[in-house]
């Protein structure tokens, strides 16, 4: 249920925003709400992984993208992440993601993503790296 109301949050703050460039480094700002806390008291890892999948929609949003994704009936599947942990994010504590792609082949985008305590820019609390693509009905869409 919060990944829902914190997807409908995703939308409802993007006619703000202005719009990027798919190769800008996008910034959504969450907080880490008792529903995300494991036993140990931080943030669970499984947890990070659904807010990276809220910033990749909200990448989509910014960069005009997202409405072209759905028109053609695209999947955005994601091939592998790798996380990094630092530094546990505790309850009610706010986080950025700073999310942007940092390379590309033929077939894949291949995205960093930086989890950020609130106010902390220095050095991020987790860093994700995500393979992922665009699919449609004849499979994976060149990145050209």
């Amino acid at each position: 249920m919060l990944s829902l109301l914190r997807l409908f949050k995703t939308f409802a703050r993007q006619p703000g925003c202005k719009s990027l460039q798919a190769f800008d480094t996008v910034v959504t700002h969450w907080r880490v709400w008792p529903g995300d806390i494991d036993a140990f008291g931080h943030m669970t890892n499984a947890r990070h992984q659904t807010l990276m999948d809220l910033a990749r929609v909200g990448f989509l949003l910014r960069c005009k993208l997202f409405k072209g994704v759905l028109r053609r009936r695209w999947k955005v599947p994601v091939g592998l992440v790798n996380l990094h942990f630092r530094k546990a994010l505790k309850p009610f504590e706010r986080c950025e993601i700073h999310r942007r792609i940092v390379h590309w082949d033929e077939r894949w985008f291949y995205v960093q993503q930086d989890f950020y305590r609130g106010g902390d820019a220095a050095r991020p609390a987790a860093t994700g790296y995500v393979k992922t693509l665009f699919a449609g009905r004849q499979g994976a869409v060149p990145t050209a």
